[in-house]
């Protein structure tokens, strides 16, 4: 069962991610120029690998939620960061328990192929953001790099493959996104997107 693996690997999560991945995250998550007291979700937010990036541009009067699925995930999540305005929840992407229009942002790093329907996971993140929220889909690795990664991995995400960034952005689109941007390059694959 994929939340059992996740949950086996939360241990070592942090020591496989590394600080090439931590930098990588920094550009992306700066090139998003998130503003000061800004509302920021990161879905599947794993051992909390983003939030410090997030805290660090959100500053004291903003706010970071993190969701994941795995209970351990979120365990070593919170014992790493306590900051007053971070907070962490034991949730699924396909059902997130926020309010409707709750974030300026959402972001969703190394995530995306293991969503069971992925289309459900980008509808369901577009409700919770507000009306122009922004949407930051990211992995610190190629589509090819990481869906080659998954299938030596094997079970049980052997499976979980990244879409094309074609067919990503023909399901951001059906799922109601817009001004919809993509870079797919050899050290990283990163969508952006805003809630119409």
């Amino acid at each position: 069962m994929l939340k059992d693996y996740f949950d086996q690997m939360s241990a070592k999560w942090d020591s496989i991610m590394g600080p090439e991945v931590s930098q990588k995250l920094q550009e992306i998550v700066h090139e998003c120029g998130i503003a000061k007291g800004a509302r920021v979700l990161d879905v599947a937010c794993g051992t909390g690998i983003l939030t410090p990036i997030l805290l660090n541009c959100v500053g004291k009067q903003g706010k970071v939620t993190g969701i994941d699925f795995a209970p351990k995930m979120i365990d070593i999540a919170k014992a790493k960061n306590n900051e007053p305005n971070v907070s962490f929840v034991v949730a699924d992407v396909e059902d997130l328990p926020f309010d409707d229009d709750s974030f300026d942002y959402v972001f969703c790093n190394g995530a995306l192929p293991h969503f069971p329907d992925i289309m459900a996971a980008l509808e369901e993140m577009k409700r919770v953001l507000r009306n122009n929220g922004q949407l930051v889909i990211c992995h610190a690795s190629s589509r090819e790099e990481i869906n080659q990664t998954h299938q030596r991995i094997g079970h049980p995400v052997c499976n979980d493959l990244l879409p094309t960034a074609e067919e990503l952005e023909s399901m951001l689109r059906k799922a109601g996104y817009d001004n919809i941007r993509y870079s797919d390059t050899p050290d990283r694959f990163v969508f952006s997107a805003f809630k119409c």
